[in-house]
């Protein structure tokens, strides 16, 4: 069993934080959530009426949209606790309401603190999650991503913003960082950074990916 989630009382603890988040007389074959902003924009977009609203999906009108995708995206350096399982919930849970899919995506790009026995104990608690809902025994479309598989592109992206300049590379320290960002009374203030010339921003992220700085 998972450590993320070892005994008994800690999964009854978790299953009265998931029904917190579940309005009385919305749940379709489990969790299901009330209208808010997300599902609403996703019903706006796509045509889609969920299920919460509607027991069956429409299927002629899920396939004539784009089929809704989410992601769990957690970062395996640890095990999942209440505030992970929460995402597990609402992002499959959504998708499944609209007729889509949810994909599992590792958060891997730091292996200085990654284990595979968080990797393994994340899938354990998501599929115990969502347990019973799915034909399959994984709840995830497909198979279990990975963002280092997909670094060159992300790269290529964050390049492509500093070029357009709307990225930059930040030097404040922490410290500096708490100072600048502003108080529940005092606005923040900008970087002294955020001035640099598109040349020298890419310059520092080239060093930064080639390990120099």
């Amino acid at each position: 069993m998972s450590r993320g989630f070892e005994n008994k009382q800690s999964r009854c603890w978790l299953l009265l934080g998931l029904i917190g988040l579940v309005t009385p007389g919305l749940v379709v074959s489990g969790f299901a959530y009330a209208p808010n902003f997300i599902t609403k924009i996703i019903q706006e977009d796509t045509g889609i009426t969920p299920a919460y609203e509607n027991k069956e999906i429409d299927s002629n009108v899920a396939v004539a949209t784009a089929p809704v995708k989410t992601r769990f995206p957690p970062e395996p350096n640890g095990y999942l606790h209440l505030g992970h399982a929460k995402a597990v919930s609402f992002n499959f849970e959504v998708a499944r309401m609209f007729g889509g899919s949810c994909n599992m995506r590792m958060d891997d790009t730091n292996p200085s603190k990654e284990d595979e026995e968080y990797v393994e104990s994340i899938l354990e608690d998501v599929r115990w999650i969502r347990s019973g809902l799915y034909d399959g025994e994984d709840p995830w479309d497909g198979e279990v991503r990975k963002t280092s598989k997909y670094f060159d592109e992300i790269y290529k992206a964050a390049e492509y913003l500093i070029q357009k300049g709307d990225a930059y590379v930040e030097s404040l320290s922490a410290e500096e960082m708490r100072e600048y960002r502003g108080t529940l009374t005092e606005p923040g203030k900008n970087s002294p950074y955020r001035d640099r010339s598109v040349e020298e921003n890419l310059n520092l992220f080239r060093e930064m990916r080639d390990g120099k700085c």
